[in-house]
């Protein structure tokens, strides 16, 4: 029988999840400041509202342009989320 490992994800890992999903790691730690530190709880959060943001800009009525802007405003985010948990021991 295996037993499921409960490591940490590596940057690569990381990169392959949803921003959702990355933006729910950001909330915990942001959420803990006396676990992870005042630091990295801020800047957790601050992670995690630049996701907020983009949740709010509109796509469907957007330009292509826009839709592109947007994503790879989301992809630089993605990358900045996952090298941040990465970095958390």
């Amino acid at each position: 029988m295996t037993q499921k490992s409960s490591k940490v994800p590596t940057k690569q890992e990381f990169e392959q999840l949803p921003l959702d999903v990355l933006a729910t790691w950001c909330k915990r730690i942001a959420d803990k400041p006396g676990y992870y530190g005042e630091a990295a709880s801020s800047e957790a959060e601050g992670l995690r509202r630049q996701w907020f943001r983009l949740q709010g800009i509109p796509t469907a009525s957007s330009s292509v342009i826009e839709q592109v802007e947007v994503e790879r405003q989301q992809g630089e985010l993605k990358k900045r989320m996952a090298e941040f948990l990465t970095s958390i021991p």
